[in-house]
């Protein structure tokens, strides 16, 4: 069978392209070729957008993971990530799926003990990441909501890199609902977040690995849920 192919073209021109009317057997023909590798893929329900990142979306996306895996490591919270490993749960009819690559996803906690040992990430089985990360930049993020949500991810962190702005959402329900703290990580808030990564303004990366290594120690303690 001849290997499914992109429309080159509409992403060279714009870094971003939607496309209708997808099943299912096609989406995952065209996440699976490897000359799309470098392709980040939403599909949720037939459509299909489908996204070059550019050089501000994978810097941000980077400093996001740095942060958050200096904070797990120093306060010595299991974490395994996933980057950009692909989410997909198929529905029962051709049209019928999500997937989804995250810019950023983390298990964390104990369900990182639930999956340590994966060759891969089986959604049937497995549980969903603790942490998806999604950094803005082309589009909204709406429809990486919608898919996450489908997919069940706890926590999402919108991070809007031409508007140096971050949201954290939880989810409820079928939808996300903004929170002030992170639940997977409390002793992060998106003010906490912005205020480091505006730190690393001006700094090479061996710098501000070194900057966070003793930002993280000043981090406060999480309010007492039980006290508030």
């Amino acid at each position: 069978m001849a290997s499914a192919t992109l429309p080159d073209l509409s992403i060279e021109t714009d870094g971003l392209v939607t496309l209708q009317g997808v099943d299912w057997e096609t989406y995952c023909k065209l996440r699976d070729e490897e000359s799309n590798d470098h392709l980040r893929m939403t599909y949720l329900d037939g459509t299909l957008t489908i996204m070059s990142p550019q050089y501000l979306h994978e810097g941000n996306s980077q400093r996001i993971y740095d942060l958050v895996s200096a904070v797990a490591d120093y306060w010595e919270i299991d974490y395994m990530p996933i980057g950009t490993t692909t989410l997909r749960l198929h529905g029962r009819t051709p049209k019928k799926g999500t997937g989804k690559e995250a810019d950023q996803g983390f298990y964390l906690g104990e369900d990182e003990a639930k999956v340590r040992d994966n060759k891969d990430i089986d959604l049937t089985i497995d549980p969903p990441p603790t942490l998806a990360i999604e950094v803005e930049n082309l589009a909204t993020a709406r429809a990486a909501l919608l898919a996450y949500a489908r997919l069940g991810v706890p926590e999402v962190w919108i991070s809007k890199a031409r508007e140096h702005a971050l949201w954290f959402g939880r989810l409820q329900g079928k939808k996300y609902v903004e929170v002030a703290r992170s639940v997977a990580l409390p002793r992060l808030t998106p003010t906490l977040m912005l205020q480091a990564l505006e730190a690393n303004a001006g700094q090479g990366v061996r710098m501000w690995k070194r900057w966070l290594n003793e930002w993280v120690q000043t981090l406060p303690e999480p309010p007492d849920p039980e006290k508030t």
